[in-house]
């Protein structure tokens, strides 16, 4: 207790911070420390009022101290904790935006949803969320996150001082709209539409478009540039600047979409990073990004102060040219080309402002390059630089050097760009080549081409609108070219382009490596495969185009046929493959004449050899396109052709060719001359087909001549018309083969390949058939024959239609006749056999004959078998016949239902001409010898008389009878024949028959008898035939010559009105007669017909091959007692005027044509007996046994 009350009463009395001291000085272990602390600051030996000062200061640095202590222990723990994550700041928000908004002079509104301290490679940074930038009421960022860094000194002081700024995450998407609009938004951001190319709005139009375009946009000046340029480096090197009062502004890890609707594409950059930073001395701009091309980076330093030297240095590379026309708000270009670009660019300018240095370098890395028209080819592009730089004294940019490194040149330039004068806005350019240069070959063994020099001067009218260059050149040793063009921009309807083109003494070749390949196509991409040497004498290509034209030229159309204009003289042309596979055309001249829708290429001259020796002269030659721009684009070659037709087969037997056109045969099998057009129809373009090629030829030949034309016989000395066209393959014309005339007609449809169908119209007369192999027996005069085969004939079948009108058939088969100049024909199909050759389906037909059937021929043409299932010698007949060729001799049987006799008639009766046809011409007769085997139920011969059941043997050899049977019926009589033989050995005929008036009218020798029985010789001598006849018990039917001579010689009434006879029917008793039969000719000799009533005498003769008659006799009415005087002796021949003969008679003649005859009666006869009778005869000529003086008697 005492202790305490002593220590309150000691406190009370103790100044302040006695108790410091003492409590050091009671703890052992604070004393310690203390006095190591206080006594190296207070001196040993102080007095306690000293020592209570002290205190207080001491005091002083102890809360120091402690104070120090505690903030390195909040700091500590602030770093702490800001290891382990940011630390949400939100009160700090106000602070950021009013330093922002002092910062950027309360331009912007600023805006944040968070913001936290956070530890970055910058330092001590503040993380914002939700950066929003206004400008007034719209949008223009809205970041999800950025970094402010703020100077930390002015921390010190309490003010944040932001001295970096990054944007972070920032997704930046840009739209191109179809109209044109430019839409760029953020998430969170306003969009903003910028239009591109849009026109301004015009109030009213205005009368001089030219004047208002200009206003509208006059022309940069130097000047202007100049100021321009001052303009962005005060903005960059500025104190006063926006962005000169922070250190830094970027943004990073930003994405930037770009929607091109327009192409339908779009363009992602990740990777955006920008970057703008203060260095001692300096500002740098960075941008970069990767793109589909690649890394893209872009680098900008300005230099200096104001009031000083300052200068700007730019350097962009790895940019696309899609990007450069993005960035210059160009939809589309007039090339592409992935080859990457770069450019540098340094600009200085002096304390006062003036442009000092400006230079640059524009360079092109490798890649393609193609310019956006549909014929415009690609190529390579190696390496194109353009340098430049500003010229102070002479006030014009020196473009030097121009690199231009491609797959097709290697070419260098310099130049110079004056720019437009104060006010004015024309800029002169002009260059020239400063070193030789060469375009490249395109082809394997194609020469380099040398250019020694080359320039361009041009001006271009910024404010008109007017780009005009006035001449580019080309010299070399192999080329010889100039140009210039004008492109107004100022027209109403759009923009025009004129240019001319001009060369003169250049290779063709030359002239197509420096023709544009886009420039009339597909006329240069058929000159440019076809045209394979030659020179341009001198060219013109001269163009007026339109905005129109332009465009329609992008869509592969072609412009107005006289916007283009194209003059060219070739000299010494090659033309290969004008279609594959044609050999070249050499030493052509001509010119070429172009427009916009045309081109034609007229030659004067040209040869074409296929092979050695085989040469065709062009005397002619026209290329025409006459409607250029669809795709493919119609075309033609018309040539007019002399030298041998060979060459020609060759053209025509081009695989190319042969399926529009070609001939049948092999060419090496014709020789002559053909003089003629060759017209090639084809397409020009890349839908060009090959199969769309039409040939065309017409031409003549002369002195043709064809090996194996007809198996081995060849075609001779003919002139022949080919036409080749659309329809096929024609030949026409005439030749002669196996020595006679021929006319060939060949024909082959379009599209057919192969043999081609001929028809050949020959003319063979005897000597030509039997060369031909068809020497057919029983034929002559001239056949005409026409052939359907297929050329070459070899082994084919043959189509033959034969004319007989002009030929003579003697029985070339029994039976069958035709005279010369009456229709007959025949077709069969000649088929090739090894041991000869057979006509099968035959037809033939000589007025009513007719066979069909098959014929077999031997090597020489002579008949070998013939099976005929139809046979007709006559309408209705019905038969079949067989031959076979046995030895010199034929064998046929016929076998038949119906069979008209009539000609098989005239067959064996007359005999055939050939024997003394043959003696004539020097020859042996040919051998008609044959054995005939015939049997028909019914057989019809003249005067529709039937002999039925007719069997039929007969045989003839060396032109004479040898064997004779028939038999049959007429009716209920039989009829018999045979043959036998006469005491002189000759043959003889032995006939007899029950029906006499069918026999006689069978045989086509008399139609007016009824009945009668008949009984006959013939005696078969060489060349003639000797007979007697004799019938009895006949009836005459209606027989105008008895009516006529009973209505002269006696009344057939007596004086009661009894008829005495029927004169339409008169009986007669008997009639027997001697005749001679010989070439078609019946003699008559002592023919005596008499009967109860009436009788008559007969003498004369029967011409049928002539068609005549002339008999002469006596009628003798009342015969049986008129005729008892004639048989006593002297007084009968007085009286009566011979045997068989009246006292009363009434003498006769018939004369005349055998079909139509004239009866003759001297009615003085009548009263005149016998003798008298006679001499009245020799008189009138009605005697008995009167010949007419033409006539010969028989032998």
């Amino acid at each position: 207790m005492q202790i305490r009350r002593r220590r309150a009463r000691t406190r009370a009395v103790q100044p302040k911070g006695w108790r410091l001291t003492q409590r050091i000085d009671e703890s052992p272990a604070v004393e310690t420390l203390a006095s190591r602390i206080l006594l190296g600051f207070f001196p040993r030996g102080c007095t306690a009022i000293r020592l209570r000062g002290f205190c207080a200061l001491r005091c002083l640095s102890v809360m120091a101290v402690s104070t120090l202590l505690v903030v390195v222990v909040a700091v500590g723990a602030f770093f702490a904790a800001l290891a382990r994550g940011p630390i949400a700041s939100d009160w700090l928000a106000p602070k950021i935006v009013e330093a922002l908004d002092d910062l950027y002079s309360h331009r912007y509104q600023f805006g944040l949803s968070s913001v936290a301290i956070a530890s970055t490679d910058h330092g001590l940074t503040f993380t914002v969320n939700g950066l929003a930038v206004k400008d007034g009421e719209r949008t223009v960022l809205a970041a999800p996150r950025a970094q402010l860094s703020v100077d930390p000194r002015s921390l010190l002081i309490g003010r944040l001082t932001p001295r970096r700024l990054d944007v972070l995450d920032l997704e930046l998407r840009l739209e191109v709209l179809p109209n044109g609009v430019v839409a760029i938004s953020a998430p969170g951001a306003d969009p903003v539409a910028i239009p591109l190319d849009a026109p301004p709005p015009q109030s009213e139009p205005t009368a001089e478009p030219q004047a208002a375009s200009a206003a509208a946009a006059p022309v940069p000046s130097l000047r202007q540039a100049a100021g321009a340029l001052r303009a962005v480096m005060n903005f960059i090197v500025d104190p006063e600047s926006p962005v000169a009062a922070i250190d830094k502004i970027g943004v990073s890890n930003a994405r930037l979409v770009i929607d091109d609707r327009t192409l339908d594409k779009t363009i992602v950059y990740d990777d955006l990073a920008l970057s703008f930073d203060r260095i001692v001395g300096a500002r740098r701009l960075r941008l970069g990004a990767t793109g589909p091309s690649g890394h893209v980076g872009a680098e900008v330093e300005a230099k200096g102060a104001m009031g000083e030297r300052r200068s700007l240095d730019a350097r962009l590379r790895g940019l696309s040219m899609e990007e450069v026309a993005l960035a210059a708000g160009a939809r589309t270009l007039p090339f592409d080309t992935d080859a990457p670009l770069s450019l540098d660019l340094h600009f200085a300018l002096a304390g006062d402002g003036r442009v000092v240095e400006a230079s640059g370098k524009f360079s092109v890395g490798e890649g393609f390059f193609r310019l956006e028209e549909p014929d415009a080819e690609p190529f390579m592009l190696q390496e194109l630089s353009i340098s430049g730089r500003w010229d102070m004294e002479r006030r014009l940019l020196a473009i030097e050097p121009v690199e231009i490194r491609t797959g097709v040149a290697r070419l260098t330039f310099k130049g110079a760009l004056t720019p437009p004068a104060e006010g004015a806005g024309i800029v002169a350019l002009s260059f020239d080549l400063v070193r030789p240069g060469v375009f490249l070959p395109e082809r394997h063994g194609e020469a380099p081409l040398a250019i020694e020099s080359a320039g361009l001067t041009a001006t271009l009218d910024l404010v008109a609108k007017r780009y005009k260059v006035e001449r580019v050149f080309l010299d070399g040793p192999e080329v010889h070219a100039t140009a210039s063009a004008e492109v107004d921009g100022a027209q109403p309807d759009g923009t025009h382009l004129k240019y001319a083109i001009r060369a003169t003494q250049t290779p063709i070749r030359s002239v197509l490596r420096i023709w544009p390949t886009q420039v009339a196509a597909p006329t240069r991409m058929w000159m440019d495969e076809h045209i394979a040497a030659g020179v341009m004498r001198s060219g013109t290509l001269t163009a007026d185009l339109d905005q129109q034209a332009m465009i329609a030229g992008r869509y592969e159309r072609p412009p107005p046929d006289a916007a283009l204009r194209g003059d060219f003289d070739l000299d010494n042309a090659t033309l290969v493959d004008a279609v594959p596979g044609l050999w070249p055309i050499n030493g052509m001249n001509g010119h070429i004449a172009l427009t916009g829708r045309t081109v034609s290429f007229v030659a004067s001259s040209g040869v074409m050899e296929s092979a050695p020796g085989r040469k065709l002269a062009i005397a002619e030659g026209v290329f025409r396109a006459p409607s250029l721009g669809p795709d493919p684009a119609p075309a033609w070659i018309e040539l007019k052709l002399v030298g041998g037709v060979e060459a020609v087969a060759d053209i025509l037997s081009l695989k190319s060719v042969a399926p529009a056109a070609s001939l049948p045969m092999d060419a090496n099998q014709l020789k002559g001359q053909i003089e003629g057009k060759l017209r090639i129809d084809f397409e020009l373009g890349l839908s060009a087909k090959e199969e769309h090629t039409r040939i065309t030829v017409d031409a003549e030949t002369t002195n043709l001549s064809m090996e194996r034309f007809i198996g081995k016989e060849r075609l001779e000395n003919a002139a022949l018309r080919l036409i080749s066209d659309r329809e096929g393959l024609r030949v026409t014309g005439a030749g002669r083969v196996f020595g006679a005339p021929v006319t060939l007609d060949l024909r082959r449809a379009a599209g057919e390949k192969g043999q081609a169908q001929a028809q050949l119209s020959l003319s063979l007369d005897d000597a030509a058939r039997q060369r031909a192999g068809y020497g057919f027996n029983g034929v002559s005069g001239v056949v005409g024959v026409q052939v359907q085969t297929k050329l070459p004939i070899e082994d084919s079948e043959s189509q033959f239609e034969i004319d007989f009108s002009k030929a003579a058939l003697d029985h070339p088969l029994p039976g069958v006749t035709k005279a010369t100049g009456k229709p007959g024909r025949a077709s069969f199909t000649l088929v090739k056999r090894p041991d000869g050759s057979a006509l099968e389906q035959l037809q033939a037909e000589a007025g009513p004959q007719q066979f069909s059937g098959v014929v077999e021929l031997a090597r020489d043409g002579a008949l070998r078998s013939a099976k005929l299932a139809q046979a007709k010698l006559s309408p209705g007949d019905d038969m079949r016949l067989e031959a076979t060729r046995s030895g010199e001799g034929l064998k046929l049987v016929v076998r038949g239902a119906n069979i008209d006799a009539r000609p098989l008639l005239r067959y064996l009766t007359q005999p055939s001409t050939e024997p003394a046809a043959a003696a004539a011409a020097g020859k042996p007769p040919t051998s008609d010898d044959f054995d005939l085997d015939l049997k028909s139920p019914i057989v019809t011969g003249h005067g529709k008389q039937i002999l039925s059941n007719v069997d039929l043997r007969f045989e003839r050899r060396g032109g004479k009878p040898r064997q004779l049977s028939l038999t049959g019926n007429f009716g209920r009589e039989p009829f018999a024949a045979m043959l036998t033989r006469h005491p002189s050995g000759a043959p003889q005929i032995d006939l007899s028959t029950s029906d006499g008036g069918a026999f006689l009218s069978f045989l086509d020798l008399y139609h007016r008898m009824e009945s009668g029985a008949l009984s006959a010789t013939l005696l078969l001598n060489p060349g003639r035939s000797d007979g007697t006849m004799r019938i009895q018990d006949f009836y005459l039917q209606n027989e105008p010559a008895i009516r006529q001579l009973v209505m002269q010689g006696a009344a057939r009434v007596d004086d009661k009105g009894a008829a005495h006879f029927d004169p339409d029917s008169v009986k007669f008793a008997r009639v027997q007669a001697a005749f001679t039969w010989a070439n078609g000719r019946l003699n008559l000799r002592d023919a005596v017909m008499s009967g109860t009533d009436i009788g008559l005498t007969v003498d004369g003769y029967i011409d049928m091959a002539r068609d005549r008659i002339d008999v002469s006799g006596s009628f003798v009415p009342a015969y049986g007692l008129n005729n008892l005087v004639s048989n006593i002796p002297v007084i009968g021949l007085m009286l009566a005027g011979g045997q068989h003969e009246g006292v009363f008679a009434v003498s006769f003649r018939v004369s005349g044509a055998f079909s139509a005859p004239v009866l003759t009666v001297n009615p003085l006869s009548v009263i005149a007996p016998g003798l008298l009778r006679k001499v009245f005869g020799v008189i009138d000529g009605t005697g008995t046994g009167r010949l007419p003086e033409s006539a010969p008697a028989p032998h």
